[in-house]
């Protein structure tokens, strides 16, 4: 009997040695032994992961960081870039037409003016400048009337009524032509223009104009001068372009010949000298 009992306590301090080591086991967490166990373990699983997925997360983000700082910066790059091949593009488009364009080449005569003909359009075209002669014939006429004018000569006037005027005789006019200076300014600016209205002021203008009115009247100073041109033979039109042209004659000069060139314009419809020169 005594010893069933003794059996019987030793299995169960037994027993419960086993269970009391077992409840210090798993009690005893802040030991060493446990805390190496316990803590070690995932530590080192979790902070491999977290390192793991920390590389892994770091690439992405910094290459997606690096995409977005680099897609500024090639935007920013491109315009710059494109802006400098767009200009040169342009420049050189608008380099070509003139690298490429044909030399212009100045026509004959300058397109005719509205005042032209057709004959004398035609003519400015292809240098027939035939139908300028007649026109040149009458501007001959027009600045020999004019010039003998001016000479003392050509102009009807009543010699019984004279005005002297700072020793020159001046007398009354009886010509249809004039009956003032005004006609006179009006009749000498239809035959010429341009310079030629200054080469002739001196009919209504100077200290001993051609013209003068005394009392309401218009007087004439006919004392002859040399005057007239003397035309030898017909003009030859020399260039032409439309609204002008030019031609030369031949006039007797001191017994001899010399070249009458005159200039032409269409004023308003009437062709008119503008200019003149001897050679």
């Amino acid at each position: 009997m005594k010893k069933h009992i003794l059996t019987a306590v030793l299995i169960s301090g037994l027993v419960c040695s086993s269970l009391a080591s077992c409840t210090l086991e798993t009690y005893e967490s802040t030991t060493p032994r446990s805390a190496n166990w316990s803590v070690s373990t995932p530590t080192n699983a979790s902070g491999k992961n977290n390192q793991t997925a920390a590389t892994q997360a770091a690439p992405v983000e910094n290459n997606a960081q690096g995409q977005q700082q680099a897609a500024p910066a090639q935007q920013n790059q491109q315009p710059q870039g494109g802006g400098q091949q767009a200009t040169a593009a342009v420049q050189a488009q608008t380099a070509a037409p003139a690298q490429q364009a044909p030399a212009i080449q100045p026509p004959k005569a300058d397109p005719p003016e509205v005042t032209a003909s057709p004959a004398q359009q035609q003519a400015a075209v292809t240098n027939d400048y035939s139908e300028y002669v007649p026109i040149a014939r009458n501007i001959m006429n027009s600045l020999d009337v004019l010039d003998n004018i001016a000479g003392g000569s050509n102009v009807s006037v009543d010699a019984g009524d004279t005005v002297q005027d700072g020793g020159y005789t001046y007398s009354r006019v009886l010509d249809y032509r004039f009956s003032s200076v005004n006609d006179v300014v009006n009749f000498m600016n239809t035959l010429v223009c341009g310079d030629l209205v200054y080469r002739y002021s001196g009919l209504y203008s100077g200290e001993a104009p051609t013209f003068k009115e005394f009392n309401g009247s218009l007087y004439y100073l006919n004392e002859t001068r040399g005057s007239g041109f003397g035309y030898q033979g017909d003009p030859t039109i020399t260039s032409a372009s439309g609204g002008s042209f030019s031609f030369n004659v031949q006039i007797a000069a001191g017994g001899g010949v010399k070249n009458f060139a005159v200039n032409a314009v269409n004023d308003g419809g009437t062709w008119k000298a503008c200019s003149f020169n001897y050679s």
